[in-house]
């Protein structure tokens, strides 16, 4: 069957540079010195992105929107049930089972970014609304933000795991698909396009909205002097 676009450019897009973008958060927290600048700057993009994705999870082409692969557990007992059989199909899009990692991944680096936003690496960088809550509730941050990443290094290792177990078990390529979007299904299964120009009004969108959120919105910290 001829190979045509299943995977739109913005998804494709969205799913590496967040790959990409995860480990060297990682990286700029924990191995490299002097790095929190940009670690913090790399969050704010990050949340972009997760902001930008939980969008196009509505308005972007079929394959990319969460009603097209979100399902209950009675289709995905079913897909489990299919896996087995000698006539499993690969479905064209998300599998309603592997659909659900998409979602916990999203509400996982949300969580993440936002705390980001009350955070403080206790020296000298903190997040632009560090100020605005109680230091309680900045403790709370603090360690959700921390523990949130342990969580989703184990998201991403059963990740990696179930692409490879498709790859030599089920003789499935899941990774090349995610490179260039085609998949071999009828024209009738896949999608005409990226639809890139929505795609970049809604980057401008969003890239104007963390501006404002990182820079504009947050209140001038008000410094305690002591007479």
């Amino acid at each position: 069957m001829q190979q045509r676009l299943v995977w739109d450019l913005p998804l494709r897009l969205f799913h590496w540079i967040l790959a990409v973008c995860l480990v060297v958060q990682w990286f700029t927290a924990e191995v490299i010195e002097d790095a929190m600048d940009f670690h913090f700057y790399l969050g704010y993009f990050i949340l972009g992105l997760i902001i930008f994705r939980l969008i196009w999870g509505f308005i972007g082409p079929k394959y990319a929107r969460f009603n097209s692969f979100l399902a209950g557990p009675k289709a995905m007992l079913s897909y489990l049930k299919s896996i087995k059989s000698d006539k499993y199909t690969p479905p064209v899009g998300h599998n309603p089972v592997g659909g659900l990692m998409l979602p916990l991944v999203l509400i996982l680096v949300a969580i993440q970014g936002v705390t980001g936003l009350f955070s403080t690496n206790e020296i000298v960088h903190s997040g632009p609304y560090y100020h605005t809550i109680s230091d309680a509730l900045q403790g709370t941050f603090q360690w959700l933000h921390h523990q949130t990443f342990s969580f989703l290094w184990i998201f991403i290792a059963v990740h990696i795991a179930v692409v490879l177990w498709y790859r030599f078990s089920l003789k499935h390529n899941l990774i090349r698909p995610m490179l260039h979007g085609k998949k071999p299904v009828s024209a009738e299964h896949s999608i005409g396009h990226s639809q890139l120009l929505k795609a970049v009004i809604l980057m401008i969108i969003v890239a104007i909205f963390m501006y404002w959120l990182v820079e504009v919105a947050p209140p001038i910290p008000e410094d305690d002097f002591y007479y």
